[in-house]
Order: C-alpha cells, then structure tokens, then sequence
C-alpha cells in the first residue's frame, strides 16, 4: 500500500506525534510512505506578516524532524498540491486546512482519509472548519469522545476510532521518584488548563512547603512563579527522565480530543492527576491508574496531589497498574489498527 500523511507542519504537538509514530510504523510494516508538509504555512491565526516570516524561517531550516527519527521518506513541498505530492492509494489529512487540499485531489493521489484530532474551533474561521465535516473522506477519530463531538455535533459520519499510542522503546521507567516533585506540561492555549494547574501547585505548596514543581513545554511562559522551574523543548530522552523522576504529573487540560500526557507518564512509572477530559477517561479509571478530577476543579487538583504525594501505597499501586494500561496502548499494540483501518480505507488487502 502506498500511503501519503499530509501534515500542517512537523512542529511537536500529540497529534503530530502519533501521525509520525504511525507513518514510521506503516513503513516498518512494508508500506511505502512519505510524510509531505507546506513550505508555506497554513493561516490558522497568523498574520499575512507572521506567515511570511514563518515561511522564510522554513526557508533556512532543512526538511526533518529534529525531535523524533523517522523512517520514512520525508517530503516538504511548497504547497499541497497534486504537483507536489506523489500517487498513492490513501492521502491522510489532520487538520482542518490539510482536510481541504486534500480532499481537492485527484483520484490518483488516493483515496481521501481525514484523521480528526478534535473539533479544531479557535484555529481559523469557524465556518471553515466546520466545512470539513461535509467533505467525502474516510473519517477516523482518536477517541469516542471525538466521534460523538462529530457526529451529534456537526451531523459527521465516522467510520472507525484508532487511539493513539506510546511508544514503549522511547517512555519506559527510567530513574527513581523524587519526594514531593509535580510535572507540569505547559502550553498557554486556554484549552490546556495551565493557569488552573499553576494556581493548583501555587495553593499545594502552603500545604508541601518542600514541593518541587518542574514544568516542561515547547512554548516559553510569560510568567511562572519563581520557584517553579522550566524546561524549553526537551527532547524525549529528558522528557522520560523527567516522568520517571517525578511522583506526580499534573494533567489540568480543559479540552482534548485525546490526551496523551498521562499515558506517557503511566508508561514511565509515574502516577498522574489528570481532568477527565478527552480519551483520558476511555483509557484510565479513577483510583486505578490514575486520580481524575472534574475540569477546572482546582481544588480536587490539590486535595488529589496531596494525597498522592503523602501516600507511597497509592503512588506504588497507581503506578503499577498504569504500567499494565500503557502496554495496552502501546504503538505495537495500537499502530495494527491504523493501519488496518487505512487498508478499509483503500479497499486493499495487501
């Protein structure tokens, strides 16, 4: 099968992970795939003048992907167009705008598939992306929760759901647990929820006066209180050592279509504290594998935080079980089924 994974750009996001970790596992699988991205960047929220300058700072870059090595061909061209892109037997598109060129391609270019991450709203034009949902494509979610936002929502079919996965060879327990230590995955999206998760971590500490509080992110905050430390862009060698070194992650995201954090941690050992948001609840179970709060329950975030980081039972058996309910969405486990699903797709058997 020959497979084409149009991408908006190869910048770190959950869901450019998991499109990359399934492209590199469609070609380990004996498919021939390419991963194609514009050198001129997609609207979005951009200014005409922040588009110009992202495009001549694409310009300078080499085409890769510098934070995950991939395994297929990697394709950058200047726009998404049948010109550019190479024949094939699925063309995938992901997010909205990438739905919208693709779906202008012809036969030869593949049958058209649309992996939908989540109602893109905030991104562009609202009319725009709910446009999408009326284009003739073989629609895949990531979750239920997505399936049932498109379908009740926006009157959208979709024909499968494929979770996205963890890669076991790249998060796996890797170092001990530091007393009373939180990570917090930030991002300033109001949809992350990293204001609540700060305004939490801030009120646990008059609690945990020893709290140590890492955060992580690949855009740069314009304010952390001064005894929470940060991390730009780590790689995924220090995102590992920062899950498996600390005892707690802080999950406070507001809206997901997946959520994928957690299941990074669960994966390194670590226990999480995590709204019940997106696919979170369809993979994790309240006092299983994980504490689930309510979104924007910040209260519930630092009642739970604190139980966890004064109870070594509960982080043990938290962390325990998580293990087992990250193997059982490993990318070996997980990635069969995208493929699968792709071959439907095609209508081919090969």
């Amino acid at each position: 099968m020959r497979v084409t994974v149009v991408l908006p750009f190869v910048n770190l996001t959950g869901g450019i992970r998991m499109l990359l970790d399934f492209s590199n596992h469609l070609q380990d699988a004996g498919h021939d795939t390419t991963v194609v991205y514009p050198y001129w960047p997609y609207r979005f929220h951009l200014t005409r003048a922040q588009q110009w300058t992202e495009f001549w700072k694409e310009c300078r870059r080499e085409a890769t992907v510098p934070w995950l090595p991939l395994r297929c061909r990697l394709l950058r061209v200047p726009l998404i167009r049948a010109m550019f892109l190479p024949r094939a037997d699925v063309v995938v598109a992901t997010a909205w705008p990438t739905a919208r060129d693709v779906t202008r391609l012809p036969a030869n270019r593949g049958r058209k598939v649309h992996v939908a991450m989540h109602h893109e709203t905030g991104t562009g034009p609202e009319d725009r992306i709910r446009a999408i949902y009326a284009f003739p494509c073989y629609r895949i979610a990531i979750s239920n929760v997505v399936r049932m936002e498109l379908e009740q929502g926006f009157g959208c079919t979709v024909m499968e759901v494929v979770p996205s996965g963890v890669d076991p060879s790249v998060f796996f327990p890797d170092g001990q647990a530091e007393k009373n230590s939180v990570l917090l995955m930030y991002h300033p999206d109001p949809r992350k929820g990293a204001d609540d998760g700060i305004a939490a971590l801030s009120r646990l500490r008059v609690r945990i006066p020893d709290l140590q509080v890492r955060v992580c992110g690949t855009v740069r905050p314009d304010y952390l209180p001064p005894w929470m430390s940060f991390e730009f862009h780590p790689d995924d060698t220090i995102l590992r050592r920062r899950y498996s070194t600390s005892a707690a992650l802080l999950y406070p995201s507001r809206y997901e279509g997946f959520g994928l954090p957690p299941l990074e941690a669960m994966a390194c050992g670590c226990p999480s504290v995590t709204t019940a948001v997106g696919a979170v609840p369809e993979y994790a179970s309240d006092r299983r594998d994980a504490l689930l709060v309510p979104v924007g329950d910040i209260d519930a975030m630092v009642a739970r935080l604190e139980e966890l980081l004064t109870s070594a039972t509960l982080r043990s058996r938290l962390s325990a079980e998580g293990l087992k309910t990250a193997d059982r969405f490993s990318l070996p486990r997980v990635a069969p089924a995208f493929i699968a699903a792709l071959k439907r797709a095609s209508g081919s058997s090969q």
